[in-house]
């Protein structure tokens, strides 16, 4: 780890996820099926899972690794992601995640990070990316002065960029709501939500997909500052106009939009948070999708394509050529819009 970039390492849990993380004791490890691809997703699912869970925990535990499989099979990073895996009883959490994060220092230390993604390029999406007229500028997009920001990686992400070993420590925690109706795998019935696609969620944000915008504060010798995700870099209201150092409330209210190409091509529109105050790199509502803030019941919410596409720019390694039966996988129930009686029920991931 480049220590004269970097902080080390902290956990960061969301302003939206309850209850507050605790403690957590061991369990289970098991290694989600994969394929040939090098990323690998180990679980530890805690005993709150099993007994959250109870006689679905078989059926849950088997949903979540093959959410997992997905990105094992999509990405090529020759890393672990040891990710916890949690549960409450209750309703009282949907899904949510927490992460350990790396921080940067601006001017200086944007450089570096940048320059981690510059040689961690391999796709066209990449070099698109950190070349000319790319979302990822080479100098830092919000100046030079430290005490203005910092910028944060999770630690997953600072694995698959090379800036930080491969380690057997937790790289962060998903956790569930065993109160709700899930439906774990064939078909969704209606009124329950599909479980493998909110897994897929909070499992990518622990991987890093995660946006914040300035919303929360670091203090790195004793300064105190913004900061902001490399998932921010790709935040546009149009072409040339980032979404930071601010998101722009209420004057680009529901006009925040993910391009790769300094907002030349908006490829998909973020969820509104100036609207609902949550996360501001999930997708807005519409075409049913692991990755959106909200979720109905009764529709199947796979991994698209462009979720692939946003995390390999924020720093894995994609497959370009997808094999077969992993394409089913992601495009499963993509095609449609969720009927508005549905969205009465919506959830919130957080």
């Amino acid at each position: 780890m480049r220590t004269d970039i970097t902080s080390g390492f902290r956990i960061l849990r969301s302003r939206t996820r309850r209850p507050a993380l605790a403690v957590l004791s061991a369990a289970a490890l098991l290694a989600a099926p994969r394929p040939s691809a090098a990323l690998i997703i180990t679980p530890t699912f805690t005993p709150a899972f099993f007994t959250s869970f109870g006689a679905n925990a078989a059926a849950a535990q088997a949903s979540w690794m093959a959410a997992a499989n997905v990105f094992q099979t999509n990405f090529s990073d020759n890393i672990h992601i040891n990710i916890t895996v949690d549960a409450v009883a209750d309703a009282s959490v949907f899904g949510a995640s927490s992460t350990s994060i790396l921080t940067f220092t601006a001017g200086t230390g944007y450089a570096g990070l940048q320059s981690f993604l510059a040689a961690d390029a391999k796709t066209a999406d990449d070099a698109t990316a950190v070349g000319p007229g790319g979302s990822v500028s080479l100098a830092d997009p919000l100046g030079n002065n430290a005490a203005d920001h910092r910028w944060w990686l999770s630690r997953a992400q600072a694995k698959a960029l090379n800036i930080f070993d491969d380690a057997v420590n937790s790289d962060g925690t998903t956790r569930f709501g065993a109160g709700n109706a899930f439906t774990f795998s064939g078909p969704i019935a209606p009124g329950t939500y599909d479980f493998q696609g909110v897994a897929a969620h909070e499992i990518a944000e622990v991987m890093g997909r995660a946006g914040y915008t300035g919303r929360f504060s670091a203090n790195v010798n004793n300064v105190i500052a913004p900061v902001y995700s490399l998932a921010d870099l790709f935040l546009y209201h149009s072409a040339g106009v980032r979404g930071i150092p601010n998101v722009g409330c209420p004057d680009n209210t529901n006009n925040n939009w993910f391009s790769i190409d300094n907002g030349t091509t908006l490829l998909k529109r973020y969820n509104d948070w100036c609207a609902n105050n949550l996360d501001t790199i999930d997708w807005a509502s519409g075409t049913n999708d692991s990755f959106n803030q909200f979720s109905s019941p009764g529709v199947v919410n796979g991994v698209s394509l462009i979720d692939l596409r946003q995390m390999d720019v924020i720093g894995y390694d994609l497959v370009t050529t997808p094999e077969p039966s992993t394409l089913a996988l992601l495009v499963t129930g993509m095609a449609g819009v969720a009927a508005s009686g549905f969205r009465r029920r919506q959830k919130r991931r957080s």
